[in-house]
């Protein structure tokens, strides 16, 4: 037993002195670690507040004062040279808090253009209203423009609801013209009697510039005749008439200058009269009142006001009593112009 002590002890006093060779226990007094009691916890930061009177601190974080150094700290820093703390800040360098950003209205926003995130509101159209397209409005930021479309000049000399061209003042085309030409008849009986005749003329067109327009005619005429009972030497067949045409017209106009081919047809009266006549034994009676169908056609001509025509007419009558024992009628033809002025 004595034995198995010494063994024993001397065993176990070695493994100790080895175990605190391998793992000395510090000393809180010597070397500066602090130590916490058993069963203490831990002390947490407080949670973050904003401090917007705080310069230079971010929003979130606490503010934090400078540490004051301990004396330990002092004399393990005195071989470093001191720097200066910072200085705390005072109530003349805190500057304002900012003003709160006044809440955004649509009050002074455009009533098409809605606020962000609210759709748009459908275009009603006006009662009553047809075809008509409702464009939508503009996308929110941006600014519909319209642009100015300049209007084409007017052609020169063109009024408005006249042919291009024309320059008068009436913006239809009505002319006043006076005339002449030959004209003979058609019936070689009456052919054979009578010489060469003339005509005159005087006429009122309205439309000259539209593609139908109205003539207003006085006609004459003269000529010589002889036969049974006639002095051949002063005896006349004269005549005088009114007329009324519808025409039909092709205005071609380039500038100020109309060129204007037409077509006329109408109605009209004439009266007859043989000058020195004796009844009693003439071959003709002394006067006579016949119904006329003029019609014919012709080239017209104006610019600036002045108007000239040249037509063919062809004129037939009826209820013929002129010719009463020799028979035929008083049917002529006739080619002649005119001149005038047009407004």
């Amino acid at each position: 037993m004595k034995v198995l002590s010494l063994i024993v002890v001397p065993g176990v006093l070695a493994l100790a002195i080895s175990a605190a060779k391998a793992d000395p226990s510090p000393n809180p007094a010597t070397s500066g670690a602090q130590t916490m009691p058993s069963g203490a916890e831990p002390e947490t930061p407080p949670p973050a507040t904003y401090d917007p009177g705080t310069p230079g601190t971010a929003p979130g974080t606490a503010a934090t004062t400078p540490a004051t150094p301990s004396a330990t700290d002092t004399a393990a820093t005195s071989d470093t040279p001191a720097t200066a703390p910072a200085p705390a800040p005072n109530a003349t360098d805190t500057t304002a808090a900012p003003a709160p950003t006044p809440p955004v209205t649509t009050d002074d926003m455009n009533a098409a253009t809605p606020p962000p995130g609210v759709p748009a509101a459908p275009t009603q159209a006006p009662s009553g209203a047809t075809n008509i397209t409702v464009l939508p409005p503009p996308p929110n930021g941006q600014v519909t423009e319209s642009v100015p479309v300049q209007p084409l000049p007017p052609m020169e000399g063109a009024p408005e609801g006249v042919v291009p061209g024309a320059a008068v003042a009436s913006h239809i085309g009505v002319g006043l013209l006076v005339g002449g030409g030959f004209q003979d008849f058609t019936n070689n009986n009456l052919r054979n009697v009578t010489g060469d005749g003339g005509y005159w003329t005087a006429r009122i067109i309205a439309g000259t510039r539209e593609y139908i327009g109205m003539e207003a005619a006085y006609d004459g005429s003269a000529r010589g005749i002889t036969g049974l009972g006639l002095n051949n030497s002063n005896s006349r067949l004269i005549a005088n008439g009114l007329s009324g045409n519808l025409r039909l017209n092709i205005p071609i106009a380039q500038g100020e200058s109309l060129i204007e081919p037409f077509g006329f047809v109408g109605v009209g009266w004439a009266h007859y009269t043989v000058t020195n006549n004796n009844v009693a034994v003439s071959d003709l009676t002394s006067s006579d009142n016949i119904l006329t169908l003029p019609f014919g056609g012709g080239l017209e001509y104006s610019y600036r006001g002045f108007i000239a025509d040249a037509r063919y007419t062809y004129q037939q009558t009826y209820f013929n009593n002129l010719t009463q024992t020799m028979g035929g009628n008083l049917n002529t033809w006739g080619v002649g112009g005119q001149i005038g002025f047009e407004y």
